[in-house]
């Protein structure tokens, strides 16, 4: 029979390695947001209201960066208590 099965909704950018390792960094499935309707400014104001991370993994994604990133993002958070 023809079950439904679960699919893929997006393409990792930019690369596979790179977008799965930044994701895990990032949180992995714990900690993601992923939606075709909003824009990421969208997703961003509202991390900023809410007063959590918000990390973008896309096309320009590099490991280095997105480490250092999410190093200033915890002593931000530190210090912000």
């Amino acid at each position: 029979p023809k079950l439904p099965v679960a699919r893929v909704l997006w393409k990792p950018r930019p690369d596979m390695q790179t977008g799965c390792t930044a994701w895990i960094l990032a949180g992995g499935a714990h900690h993601t947001c992923y939606s075709q309707n909003l824009s990421s400014e969208c997703l961003e104001d509202f991390a900023g209201m809410a007063g959590i991370e918000f990390v973008t993994i896309d096309k320009t994604t590099e490991i280095r960066n997105i480490k250092n990133e999410l190093r200033w993002n915890e002593v931000y958070y530190q210090i912000n208590k």
